[in-house]
């Protein structure tokens, strides 16, 4: 195929086969905000890349908003417990569950694109209600929530805890330089020949 007919053939690309194209390059998306579809979607993909090929790496690539804890933390276990090593690169944004999403891996295998942004904060709730006991149960479960985030963070960075609890007070934005200064990547990367441990 020449190089003229290349962007027309992509143009013309179904779902599938745009799915196919990125399961041989074994690459994975997250592009939207996290929840229980996504976190179904990618953990599939990830079980079946493994069972495709157990030693050939995983690329993942993270542009998200964040979003459902319980459903990034799905992501972030399956990664770890997959046989295939695993790296992450944020292009574009990384935020709240995504900034967490990243950090699946080892910090040698974290990357992020030049203008790529990283947003941390503790978490957040919305649309609890019911009997006071209900909200009290809610809040308890918050706060052990935030300070299951606060120890990976901490663990996965280096930073201090009280300097993740600190950061994570209110929101954090960093871009790519500062990300790899706070410990949530390694460094960033320009060219695909860039992406090694």
């Amino acid at each position: 195929m020449s190089e003229t007919e290349k962007p027309e053939k992509l143009e013309k690309m179904t779902g599938r086969e745009e799915e196919k194209e990125l399961f041989e390059a074994r690459v994975v998306l997250i592009s939207s905000p996290v929840n229980s579809k996504l976190a179904h979607a990618v953990n599939s993909k990830l079980l079946a890349l493994e069972r495709h090929d157990s030693e050939k790496p995983i690329y993942m690539f993270i542009n998200s908003p964040g979003g459902e804890v319980h459903s990034g933390f799905a992501i972030f276990d399956m990664a770890r417990f997959i046989k295939p090593p695993v790296y992450t690169i944020v292009a574009g944004l990384a935020a709240s569950m995504g900034s967490i999403i990243a950090l699946c891996v080892p910090r040698e295998r974290r990357f992020a694109f030049p203008n790529a942004k990283f947003l941390i904060h503790q978490p957040s709730v919305t649309g609890v209600g019911g009997t006071v006991s209900d909200i009290e149960i809610h809040a308890r479960d918050l706060i052990e929530t935030k300070n299951q985030i606060i120890e990976l963070y901490t663990a996965e960075t280096g930073q201090s805890t009280e300097e993740v609890r600190k950061a994570l007070d209110r929101d954090k934005w960093m871009t790519a330089e500062q990300a790899i200064k706070f410990g949530l990547i390694s460094r960033v990367i320009k060219r695909r020949e860039d992406i090694k441990a």
